[in-house]
């Protein structure tokens, strides 16, 4: 049996922060490389620098509701309560109409709500019952909401929304800088493997006969989109050394991040950790979480190349603990997880140990004595009757048909005295 690797194991954490570590993608000085995009084209992209208003707003004097504009001079020098006659006035020239948002007409500087005003049927004339309070009331100078060069729409690191989109877009600010979306590519490997599709036809003639679906390429394709990136897909890549390490190669030069699917287990024809440790730097190629235990993560030409094991199901959520924080972390959010405490309502089932422990089709346990690790549960949270949130374990695996309603996520601890009981609250990894 190969040792390949020399079961290099790491934490969740550890695997994480090592990953970010190697790549810089989370260095503080770091800036995501920037590209200008028009904003109906920026929904989802994440600002890469603050977005700075390119003129005042409003640019001139500006009515600020529904009224009428007035010149301050007609009114500064009455006595208190006393107002003009405006009987001689003329629209244009004493007084005109103003709405809000509108620029004051030229020559007025004051408005006075259209409420207290009185406009005759031709609308050549008006009568007022209230003078202003002042001179300006009413309106709103040049720059009072944003200032050219100086107002700040929208900070770095925000992902656009329709409203972050057109806050942006007040400012006079048609383009948003926003960070590069990551390329990633995904090499699935496996001689058992054949996308679906297949038609169908009777025993052996049926050319999927013997053959497992390969359906992670669809899963990467989705979360890597859904996070923000560019998905690269290459074809499936048979069991062969030669083969696999010239599909990292060819990946490395063609995408940011690299994801390698299979081959990484203890059977005759795994290679894909060979090949990472010929070709680069592996920085482990076991974590202590199950499933997802044979995860792993190297560095090929400059490039992160992560490696995910097994079928969908633990692929997919797999993906959410490793890839979905280089990404992030790539575009310059936040790498943490989706956290919330929760209420556990029962105890989560006891592991069923069946058969004797020495028969040659059970697999011994792949824990140390006195190590810890974790077995990734499904759990359901719901709000509670009493407005608190509550996680309910769910049978299956993560990622199977009987966890199918499960919307999170927690990592059991192997150790007796690090078990939650029904009662306690626990952080919940929300998917």
């Amino acid at each position: 049996m190969r040792d390949h690797s020399h079961h290099i194991e790491f934490s969740r954490t550890q695997a994480v922060q090592a990953m970010l570590e190697a790549t810089g993608y989370a260095d503080p000085d770091r800036t995501p490389e920037v590209e200008l995009v028009p904003l109906a084209q920026s929904f989802g992209r994440v600002l890469a620098q603050d977005a700075v208003a390119q003129a005042d707003v409003p640019n001139c004097l500006t009515c600020c509701m529904d009224s009428i504009a007035v010149k301050w001079s007609s009114f500064e020098d009455l006595p208190e309560g006393q107002l003009p006659d405006t009987g001689t006035w003329v629209r244009g020239v004493d007084w005109e109409f103003a709405n809000t948002g509108i620029a004051m007409p030229e020559g007025f500087d004051t408005a006075i709500v259209i409420e207290h005003v009185i406009v005759s049927d031709d609308q050549q004339h008006v009568q007022i019952d209230a003078a202003p309070s002042a001179q300006y009331a009413g309106t709103r100078p040049a720059g009072e909401k944003l200032q050219r060069g100086a107002s700040v729409t929208a900070t770095a690191g925000t992902v656009i929304t329709p409203d972050v989109a057109a806050n942006i877009g007040s400012g006079n600010m048609g383009k948003a800088p926003v960070a590069r979306k990551p390329r990633v590519a995904f090499i699935p490997t496996g001689n058992e493997l054949v996308a679906p599709g297949v038609p169908y036809s009777e025993g052996k003639a049926f050319a999927a006969h013997g053959k497992n679906y390969e359906t992670n390429s669809l899963l990467v394709q989705g979360k890597v989109q859904a996070w923000g990136g560019d998905f690269i897909g290459f074809d499936i890549v048979p069991d062969e050394p030669e083969l696999i390490s010239a599909a990292i190669r060819q990946a490395c030069a063609q995408a940011d991040i690299v994801v390698l699917n299979a081959g990484s287990s203890k059977g005759s024809d795994d290679w894909s950790v060979e090949q990472m440790e010929e070709l680069g730097t592996v920085y482990y190629h076991e974590t202590n979480h199950g499933p997802g235990h044979h995860s792993s993560f190297a560095m090929v030409d400059g490039k992160p190349v992560v490696g995910i094991s097994g079928p969908a199901g633990g692929a997919s959520f797999t993906l959410d603990f490793y890839l979905r924080p280089l990404m992030r972390a790539f575009l310059g959010l936040s790498p943490e997880g989706n956290f919330v405490p929760a209420r556990l309502t029962q105890e989560f089932p006891a592991k069923k140990h069946g058969g004797p422990k020495t028969a040659g089709d059970k697999r011994p346990s792949i824990v140390d004595p006195g190590k810890t690790f974790y077995g990734v549960k499904p759990v359901r949270v719901e709000l509670g009757e009493d407005g608190v949130l509550t996680a309910i374990p769910v049978n299956g695996r993560p990622g199977s048909s009987e966890a199918a309603d499960a919307n999170g996520l927690y990592m059991l601890s192997n150790k007796a005295d690090e078990q939650p009981h029904a009662g306690d609250v626990i952080q919940v990894e929300l998917r």
